[in-house]
């Protein structure tokens, strides 16, 4: 039997619907999550559903720890590939840091490192102060600066940041993250592959293609998530042009079974 279509009229008329019946369920479904989890997530320092929801849109325990797990070990590994370690001395910045999915791991793996994390959103930095010790977390603004003086860090990483981000801001966190590393820093961080272009139809893989940059918005994740916070796609010629304009140094290394690939920009 041949799956139900509707016309275009009609799905954009009933797309508001699905989008609040989403978002209700949801609700309801993380609620269900923390009470069944209760004893279990306070044991291991696990953060609420929708905190864990926010972060990488799965309220999954397993997921979360895996995929935070997994995160820790890339990057360690790409600042091996260019000779650094996380000595005593280094100071780390997770920007975007959610509720400390991926430096709650590293912090594990180098103790004696300084680490900071900023998010824009409160309820998972008051979970990462009051679960996290040994780091410096604060609640930033949607826009720069930062409260960090000028050359401040050795490394800072992005995890599935600028997937999320328009160009403006894109471009804005750019430049205002190269002013907190020191020189000779390092900045790594995510942006969407080939693997999650897949989702595009063909005249968004037409528009990715031509510019390299693709940003899709929706209304689904309304009062979840800020308004700010859309969908975005890039080309690795576009993101390797881009990121150039304020590092010397930028490289773009596939992830092998990944929706994502990293960037590495040295200054």
């Amino acid at each position: 039997m041949p799956p139900l279509r509707f016309p275009s009229g009609l799905k954009a008329a009933l797309r508001p619907l699905y989008h609040f019946a989403f978002r209700v369920q949801l609700r309801v479904r993380c609620f269900l999550n923390d009470f069944a989890q209760l004893t279990y997530n306070r044991a291991h320092k696990i953060p609420p559903a929708m905190v864990r929801f926010r972060v990488d849109e799965s309220i999954d325990t397993a997921k979360f720890l895996n995929v935070g797990k997994g995160c820790a070990r890339l990057i360690e590994e790409h600042l091996q590939t260019i000779g650094s370690t996380l000595g005593p001395e280094t100071k780390i910045l997770d920007f975007g840091c959610g509720c400390g999915r991926v430096v709650n791991w590293l912090m594990m793996q180098a103790p004696f490192a300084w680490f900071y994390g900023v998010d824009v959103d409160k309820e998972a930095i008051d979970w990462c102060v009051q679960n996290l010790k040994g780091a410096h977390f604060q609640t930033t603004s949607p826009k720069p600066p930062l409260p960090y003086p000028d050359e401040h860090f050795d490394v800072i990483y992005c995890v599935s940041v600028f997937t999320h981000l328009d160009e403006d801001m894109q471009d804005a966190w750019l430049a205002e993250l190269k002013r907190i590393l020191k020189p000779g820093g390092i900045l790594i961080f995510t942006v969407h592959n080939a693997v999650a272009a897949e989702v595009l139809d063909c005249h968004e893989h037409d528009e990715l293609r031509i510019v390299g940059f693709l940003c899709h918005h929706s209304r689904k994740l309304t009062g979840i998530v800020p308004s700010w916070h859309h969908t975005t796609w890039h080309t690795k010629s576009y993101m390797v042009a881009r990121a150039s304009r304020w590092f010397s140094c930028v490289e773009y290394c596939v992830v092998p079974d990944s929706a994502q690939d990293v960037v590495r920009c040295l200054t």
